[in-house]
């Protein structure tokens, strides 16, 4: 598996902590502006889209705009959240 970069782990930390498996869903926007300053929009956006390439994210069947966590990789999500943790 490829590394991922800051902005992509710290999508994946936003959306666990807020547990956006399964049945949740959040509007793509309301993630992109979770923590990360306005001038960095546009990378978490482009975070999140190669997050979508890598399966970690998918769109939410129940809305237009929303995504989700894969829950089939609910293991591999939580080993990188775990290894970023670990890290210096």
């Amino acid at each position: 598996m490829e590394s991922l970069n800051d902005f992509e782990i710290a999508i994946l930390k936003a959306m666990h902590s807020r547990n956006v498996y399964g049945a949740k869903h959040i509007r793509l926007e309301k993630i992109m502006k979770s923590g990360f300053p306005t001038h960095l929009y546009g990378e978490a956006k482009k975070a999140i889209y190669s997050l979508m390439k890598r399966s970690f994210v998918v769109y939410a069947k129940k809305s237009k705009n929303a995504i989700q966590l894969n829950q089939a990789l609910s293991a591999e999500i939580k080993e990188v959240i775990r290894q970023d943790y670990d890290s210096p």
